[in-house]
């Protein structure tokens, strides 16, 4: 009797269960090919539906790009102040022809004097399209009374209005009603404000060398005409023993300010900017209407102000001191430092219209996103 070893028992075993299991592959192999060409088909469906609909998503992402551009165009062309920009009312269309391999059109509305809406379609070749709406509102000026870098208020001071300034020690011993910001404050380049009043004078007659206006008594009632002038020089305006000057336009001045004690300067909406530095002296010395003193460098002023006027006064590169013993309604701004003294009053309004002053900028109100 042969006995098998366990090895050989293992061995039979085996060899009995794959004579058992011969065929059967088979009936696998079948099934699984019915179960691929049932995933396979659709999934090649779906691979191609993706790929289709990816290369869809990057067209539209393109067309999207190119309208955007469009209203960063149109942006421009506001902010620039382009003469075509269209009244109030009215629109302006036009098109850039190759953005993206897409042709942008775009359509500028002027809703008020201060708010624009942009529109802009990109399209493809394939008739898709893209279409942005950006409502845009022009900023002139920071909402505060005084906007600087550093800031010092005298005792007796008040400020109605926000004091914005930039992260250096603040010295107050006034009042101020309202908001105090530590934050820095955006500026224009003195290239875009010099040019922009540079062409608001481009037709006016032009001064060669220093003006020196000596003011008599008779122009207290007959003031003085000054304006639109290019001025390459100074400006200087003396009275003998008192006098006053109108302004009949925008005053550009490449040189240095000077205005007299006993001088009343009628602002009339304009403004007298200067490359240099602006001075008015002594508080006999009076300031009225509305309008903006801007000077590149240094703002020093005395007068008095006329409560009922409204004054800018920007150093856009300088520091201002105020030494005057009144009401200011109106704004300061000063790149580097301001200074009010005792007895001085800033009440902060909105602008009227009509000031001579170039944009800070637009500020987005509103996007809509439209595909087809």
């Amino acid at each position: 009797m042969n006995r098998l070893t366990p090895k050989g028992i293992i061995k039979k075993t085996l060899c009995r269960l794959l004579r058992e299991q011969s065929g059967q592959a088979l009936p696998i192999a079948l099934a699984m090919l019915a179960i691929g060409s049932l995933v396979v088909v659709p999934l090649l469906n779906l691979t191609e539906t993706a790929l289709r609909s990816g290369i869809r998503e990057e067209s539209r992402m393109y067309e999207h790009y190119a309208a955007n551009a469009g209203i960063m165009d149109g942006i421009r062309e506001i902010i620039t102040d382009d003469p075509q920009l269209p009244a109030v009312g009215d629109n302006w269309t036009y098109s850039i022809p190759d953005t993206n391999n897409r042709s942008v059109n775009v359509i500028i509305s002027t809703i008020s004097q201060s708010n624009w809406k942009i529109s802009s379609t990109a399209t493809s070749g394939s008739g898709d399209c893209t279409e942005l709406n950006c409502y845009a509102k022009l900023m002139s000026i920071p909402p505060n009374a005084i906007t600087a870098g550093k800031v010092t208020i005298d005792q007796n001071a008040i400020i109605n209005g926000n004091v914005q300034w930039e992260n250096i020690p603040f010295k107050n011993k006034g009042t101020i009603n309202g908001e105090i910001i530590n934050k820095a404050a955006s500026w224009l380049a003195i290239e875009d404000v010099s040019a922009f009043y540079l062409e608001r004078v481009q037709d006016a007659p032009t001064h060669e060398g220093h003006l020196d206006l000596n003011l008599g008594p008779e122009t207290l009632t007959d003031p003085y005409s000054l304006g639109p002038i290019y001025i390459n020089g100074n400006l200087n305006i003396y009275s003998n023993p008192e006098g006053a000057v109108k302004l009949d336009g925008d005053v550009y001045v490449e040189g240095q300010v000077y205005i007299a004690p006993n001088i009343t300067t009628y602002m009339n909406d304009f403004t007298i900017f200067t490359n240099s530095s602006f001075t008015i002296n002594q508080n006999s010395a009076v300031v009225s209407d509305h309008g903006c003193i801007v000077a590149k460098l240094g703002i020093t002023l005395y007068p008095s102000f006329d409560p009922n006027s409204y004054i800018v006064i920007w150093s856009v590169q300088g520091s201002t001191n105020l030494w005057t013993p009144s009401e200011l309604n109106g704004v300061v701004l000063t790149y580097t430092a301001v200074w009010v003294g005792g007895g001085t009053t800033i009440t902060w309004s909105e602008p009227p219209p009509g000031l001579s002053l170039p944009p800070f900028g637009l500020k987005i109100i509103g996007w809509e996103s439209k595909s087809q």
